[in-house]
């Protein structure tokens, strides 16, 4: 039966990993103490790869736009709004003006940068 990670003239095949995988080279480097070229080496992957995901997984934790359909809001005197970023939660009733809300995320993401 033939290898399935070699193609059929002996080559290495190459294989897409995951995130998941992904994340746990990533966690496995970390904890390793070497560096990312030896580590890639022992892994028998390209360094190229480990950095384009390190790079991939850091801009995923990056704040982005989220959609919310208000037109379905509980109208009720409780109903509230929250804001949970970076270990913050900021909770405030349904209305307030959009262009606070906008000022509100603008400065979390300013502190998150340290601007």
């Amino acid at each position: 039966m033939e290898d399935e990670s070699r193609t059929a003239d002996g080559r290495r095949r190459w294989q897409h990993w995951t995130e998941e995988q992904a994340r746990a080279a990533l966690q496995e480097l970390a904890m390793s103490g070497v560096s990312m070229a030896k580590f890639a080496a022992i892994k028998g992957v390209s360094a190229q790869r480990i950095a384009y995901w390190k790079k991939r997984l850091a801009d995923a934790g990056s704040p982005g736009f989220v959609g919310v359909d208000v037109s379905t809001a509980v109208t009720s005197a409780g109903a509230h709004i929250e804001i949970v970023f970076d270990g913050i939660t900021v909770r405030f009733p349904e209305v307030v003006h959009p262009k606070r809300v906008a000022e509100l995320v603008d400065a979390l993401t300013r502190r998150r940068r340290g601007c």
